[in-house]
């Protein structure tokens, strides 16, 4: 349940995250298009009436081109902007309403301007705009207004990272609350398998101790037969759900030791060959010798066997399997092939949810249960790797890496 939480928390940040960087955005952007605008205005009206501030009484419309009172009777004296002039006699500034400017960089920044054949923009905190004869360039100091709006906007940001940090908190205390019931019914399932499982053992081990009796009494039979079969594969059924019930309930693995997966993966080649030899299957190995890992060894060992039978149960006949395992500089990978037929419409990841099948009727006729492969992908969780499946056009691989050192907390 754990880590139902982190998810819940995880996606509750990224929401409010997301929430709040789009309202800083989009608050920012406002901002500075109107004070774009209004710039963009005045510099406009500047440039008309030959770099110098028309009196209010010539204005008409004002309201329509200003926010508010923008243009009032302080407007005068609150507006510092300077003009550079190219014309028959040179080039030359009017300085009369900036103090902070001389004329050499007045004309320097003239010439800046005028070079990027931009009529309208920003150099620095400057809103300039040129002439449509590029004879007059008007500067405007805007910083008064990018300071002020720059300064609004990371207010707004302190403030959003300080929300989204508080609704993560509240969230994450309130999870434990929110994940209670899909606990209390994931223990629920966890028990009632446990307690089904071994609920089945005592009737199973009675209907086969029967079937042997009756095969002794009477000789075999096709029905003694299919009794004994079918009690047998109910018991490994059972023993597969108690396996992967009691590997779900732990989150840490438990009995280190170094583990030698090299002799444990020919040891279960071996085991299978006979198999494969069945169904004229051809065996190619390329086993790194001496690959030691730290791990539980009946986990790994279960790992290795159960990805070594599913290769055995689903190759082709006259078909090929190929296992691997190499030691690469941060991780161990183990890969298992066989040839099979690829349905190009089926997610062959979804193998290692339990009781999966890609086609149903394989049942029958491998005899598996649709577990293993959920038990495989749980060890390697354990163990800190990662699993996945691969199709290619005539085959799938299993593919399995496991880290060459364990974290400590996986060692307690």
């Amino acid at each position: 349940m754990k880590k139902l939480r982190r998810k819940i928390v995880f996606g509750v940040l990224l929401s409010a995250t997301a929430v709040f960087l789009l309202t800083v955005l989009f608050v920012g952007i406002s901002l500075n298009l109107r004070v774009a605008r209004r710039a963009d205005t005045m510099t406009l009206l500047i440039v008309e009436n030959d770099g110098e501030l028309p009196e209010k009484k010539d204005f008409k419309n004002r309201d329509a081109l200003f926010d508010g009172d923008f243009f009032g009777n302080e407007t005068l004296y609150r507006l510092r902007f300077f003009s550079v002039y190219f014309d028959d006699e040179g080039k030359h500034s009017d300085l009369s309403y900036i103090a902070s400017i001389d004329s050499e960089k007045a004309l320097s920044m003239a010439e800046k301007v005028r070079k990027n054949k931009d009529s309208v923009g920003y150099l620095d905190n400057y809103r300039y705009r040129v002439s449509e004869d590029g004879k007059l360039v008007v500067f405007l100091d805007n910083s008064d207004e990018v300071g002020s709006t720059r300064q609004l906007v990371l207010i707004l940001s302190l403030v959003a990272v300080f929300f989204v940090l508080m609704i993560t908190l509240v969230f994450w205390f309130l999870s434990k609350r929110i994940v209670r019931p899909f606990e209390r019914n994931s223990k629920m399932q966890k028990q009632f398998i446990t307690d089904a499982s071994h609920e089945l053992k005592t009737p199973l081990a009675i209907i086969s101790a029967n079937a042997e009796v009756l095969a002794f009494k009477d000789g075999e039979n096709e029905w003694i037969s299919n009794i004994t079969s079918q009690v047998a594969r109910v018991s490994e059924l059972v023993d597969e759900l108690l396996t992967l019930n009691r590997l779900e309930e732990v989150e840490e693995i438990s009995g280190i030791e170094s583990v030698n997966l090299s002799e444990k993966t020919n040891a279960a080649l071996d085991s299978f060959a006979q198999v494969f030899s069945g169904k004229n299957a051809a065996l190619s190995r390329e086993i790194q010798p001496d690959v030691v890992l730290n791990g539980n060894p009946s986990q790994l060992e279960r790992l290795i066997s159960v990805l070594t039978e599913n290769a055995s149960k689903y190759v082709s006949e006259n078909g090929e399997v190929k296992v691997s395992l190499k030691r690469e500089p941060r991780f161990t990978r183990l890969t298992v092939y066989n040839t099979c037929e690829i349905d190009e419409s089926v997610d062959y990841n979804q193998l290692f949810d339990r009781f999966y099948r890609p086609d149903s009727s394989r049942t029958s006729k491998t005899g598996g249960h649709g577990v293993g492969l959920s038990i495989a992908k749980r060890i390697v969780k354990l163990h800190s790797g990662s699993i996945e499946a691969i199709p290619s056009g005539d085959g799938l691989s299993f593919i399995v890496k496991l880290p060459n050192k364990l974290k400590e907390r996986k060692r307690k």
